[in-house]
């Protein structure tokens, strides 16, 4: 007996669109996390900013 079925092979059954990357069995964090030191690194940059637009205009 063979384990698998005689005929056509169809690749669909075999590629898959849009998986998740496979992750260790001992990874807490939540599967559709984002990365927030993006916009902490904005915010931080914020006040900066304004206060370079500040200093340009009374130069």
């Amino acid at each position: 007996m063979m384990s698998h079925p005689r005929g056509r092979v169809e690749l669909r059954r075999y590629v898959t669109r849009g998986s998740k990357v496979p992750r260790a069995c001992n990874d807490n964090r939540r599967a559709g996390a984002h990365h927030a030191w993006y916009w902490v690194l904005a915010a931080g940059a914020m006040p900066t900013l304004g206060l370079l637009a500040m200093l340009s205009t009374l130069l």
